[in-house]
């Protein structure tokens, strides 16, 4: 299950150029109408979520406008947890957390807002496209995303869909890397009620992208806290080193029953020079109860940084893990 928001494809190029009519995505009808906005495509689509490319009038800067398909224009539910989105990602200002520039409605009632029009790709199609990364572009990838999780945490939230698609990483003009956090369509704030009756992190309908959940998710028997957004950035280190997860399967049902019931398969069986370090990094942040983790994206932000000191000795930094 992939988040209903995604924004996966939100750099793709090329975009219209031109001011004239376009076709509108699948299943929607028409284009409605956005005061100062030109709009030039669609970008990015998902089950419920659409991402435009557009044009602001009075400056011509280029952004991108996320809002609901057509469908769900008169969905109060949809409206509610759109408006939940944007509310949640206004309240995180962080360099590694995607910002909201501005949001309103469209002409038939659609909420929007606007962010970057970012050029360049998901840490899935890098993966897909380029390979497995170098242990060290991936620690410091996942440096990135837990310091913008430190932030989220911080505001009360829990993304609670962390996927390589819902990573962003774009070239910076001084050549570094920038690593965004996206899509906080499913995101929540514990024990909070979320308008639809229930509260987020209570048992319910399974909410997330499934090789990415945490056993929490899976069986909905605890909270979904932060530990439960740690648990899923390890799934995110794995597979950026390996292309793979430690919970293996045939299908989503399979992958969702290792996640519970199976230990990890170890990083070192996939790939001989990982540090054993970084096997008991990742063994701690994916124990199947949430106590047995990182008790937050600081503690494991610092651990992290005992693999990536060059001097570093890998047996002590184990020992310091395993602490």
């Amino acid at each position: 299950m992939t988040s209903p928001n995604s924004t996966q494809g939100l750099s793709r190029e090329p975009f219209p150029t031109n001011d004239a009519p376009f076709p509108g995505p699948k299943g929607d009808q028409g284009v409605p109408y956005v005061p100062g906005l030109v709009l030039e495509g669609v970008v990015a689509e998902g089950g419920m979520g659409l991402v435009y490319a557009a044009r602001e009038i009075s400056t011509g800067r280029r952004v991108a406008l996320k809002t609901l398909r057509a469908c769900f224009a008169h969905d109060e539910g949809a409206h509610a947890r759109f408006e939940r989105e944007i509310s949640f990602t206004r309240r995180v200002v962080h360099p590694n957390v995607a910002p909201v520039l501005g949001h309103g409605r469209m002409s038939d009632g659609r909420p929007y807002y606007l962010m970057e029009l970012y050029r360049g790709r998901t840490l899935g199609a890098v993966v897909r496209e380029d390979g497995p990364l170098s242990i060290g572009r991936a620690l410091e990838i996942t440096d990135r995303i837990l310091a913008g999780l430190e932030a989220v945490h911080a505001a009360g939230i829990v993304h609670r869909d962390l996927t390589p698609e819902n990573v962003l990483l774009t070239e910076e003009p001084s050549g570094e890397t920038r690593v965004l956090l996206l899509d906080f369509g499913f995101a929540h704030e514990p024990g909070v009620d979320t308008g639809d009756g229930v509260t987020a992190d209570s048992r319910g309908a399974l909410v997330g992208t499934i090789r990415f959940m945490s056993p929490e998710q899976v069986t909905r028997g605890r909270a979904i806290t932060a530990q439960s957004d740690l648990f899923a950035t390890a799934l995110l280190l794995y597979y950026a080193v390996s292309g793979k997860l430690p919970f293996r399967g045939e299908g989503d049902l399979d992958v969702a029953v290792a996640t519970v019931r199976k230990a990890p398969v170890p990083l070192r069986a996939e790939l001989r020079n990982v540090p054993r370090a970084l096997d008991v990094l990742l063994s701690r942040a994916l124990a199947k109860h949430p106590d047995a983790r990182f008790s937050g994206a600081a503690e494991m932000r610092r651990a992290l940084s005992g693999l990536r000191r060059p001097r570093a000795k890998a047996a002590g930094a184990a020992a310091a893990l395993a602490g």
